[in-house]
């Protein structure tokens, strides 16, 4: 299953989708110093309620003095304590979203409280699945089986329940490009959705006016008679079907490279921030404890996390070079069509981008 250095990648689209989520139930900030005061109090009475149901065994009673001091006080510590009893009460997919939630930002957690939020996300992904969800249209809107996960990225990461789900992106003026998929219990899934254009409303063919019929005087004559006939109008020529398959293929083909430099792009952003994050963390270590502090198991802590943020770095590093040259791949493929432009089809062609933290690809389908 994927490890956790993997799911901080994707760091700026869980910020999103969880911020949409907390919208979407209601929750508003407070408003003004006295009123974040009263939250915090309410947190920290609630969380109290939370540790004693825990260590009492009331697993029920603790997902719920942890989800009212989480809504009140949202901070990682509190999102991992509500995971773990979510867990304990058989719900992974609930408490795989929240103590990934509470491992953004490892370094507010104690050390035992980051590996029990560790080992527990772990256990959930054992039993769940995952899905990473790239869009050719970041500013469409992406489904899950009805539910919006969000609008505004090119990617989203989600937590599933194993079985048959769908998804979908909307985008006005686009036609929706819908993925049906199976998510498997402990593996990952990789959808893409190519959103292409509405084509224009058909054009009305102007009529045809007929030609007169000239009519001619009949001769008379004694024993036979003869009438002049108007030549017929030809038929007009038959109006082409529509665009070729090349013509298809060639459109799909520079829509898919700017896909593929838009998440080059991305990617490329990220690694370079979470480079600088790493030699932060490097020097940090260096200053603190020497230059040979990681040979030592005493620094195994801020080691291992320096470690996971070089990993980090150099996967999106990886996937930003792999979504340039499938760029310009798909790029050149579709301007060599010039040469062997192929004879119109009935089906038309279908290019979708897959993009994921550990790389990407590209799905065609159709017949050319």
């Amino acid at each position: 299953m994927a490890s956790t250095g993997r799911l901080l990648l994707a760091v700026v689209a869980a910020a999103v989708v969880w911020s949409r989520a907390a919208v979407a139930a209601g929750e508003e900030p407070s408003a003004g110093p006295s009123g974040a005061a009263t939250m915090r109090s309410e947190a920290e009475e609630a969380f109290a309620r939370g540790e004693r149901a825990r260590r009492a065994g009331r697993w029920q009673d603790a997902e719920a003095a942890y989800r009212a001091a989480w809504k009140a006080d949202p901070r990682p510590e509190l999102a991992g304590e509500l995971g773990l009893s979510e867990l304990a009460l058989g719900r992974p997919r609930d408490a795989a979203e929240h103590l990934w939630e509470s491992l953004l930002y490892p370094e507010t957690l104690q050390p035992a409280a980051l590996r029990r939020f560790r080992a527990g996300l772990e256990k959930a992904e054992r039993v769940i699945s995952v899905a990473t969800v790239a869009v050719s249209r970041p500013e469409a809107e992406v489904f899950i089986d009805g539910r919006s996960i969000g609008r505004g990225q090119g990617m989203y990461f989600v937590y599933l329940d194993p079985g048959r789900h769908e998804a979908r992106g909307t985008l006005e003026g686009y036609v929706d490009d819908v993925y049906p998929f199976e998510a498997q219990r402990g593996r990952e899934s990789m959808v893409g959705l190519h959103l292409e254009l509405k084509p224009p409303p058909p054009v009305a063919p102007a009529p045809v006016a007929s030609a007169p019929v000239a009519s001619a005087p009949v001769a008379s004559a004694p024993v036979a008679s003869a009438s002049i006939v108007a030549p017929a109008v030809p038929a007009p020529a038959a109006t082409p079907g529509g665009p070729s398959a090349g013509t298809v293929f060639r459109v799909g083909g520079v829509a898919l490279a700017s896909a593929g430099v838009a998440l080059g792009t991305g990617f490329a952003v990220a690694a370079a921030v979470r480079g600088g994050e790493a030699e932060a963390q490097a020097a940090q270590i260096r200053e603190r404890d020497g230059a040979a502090a990681c040979l030592s198991k005493a620094y195994a802590e801020p080691c291992g996390v320096l470690r996971e943020m070089i990993d980090a770095r150099d996967t999106l590093k990886a996937a930003a070079w792999g979504s340039f040259i499938g760029a310009g791949v798909a790029g050149a493929v579709a301007l060599s069509s010039l040469l062997w432009a192929p004879e119109p089809g009935k089906r038309a062609v279908r290019a979708a981008p897959l993009a994921a933290a550990h790389g990407g690809g590209v799905i065609f389908s159709g017949s050319w």
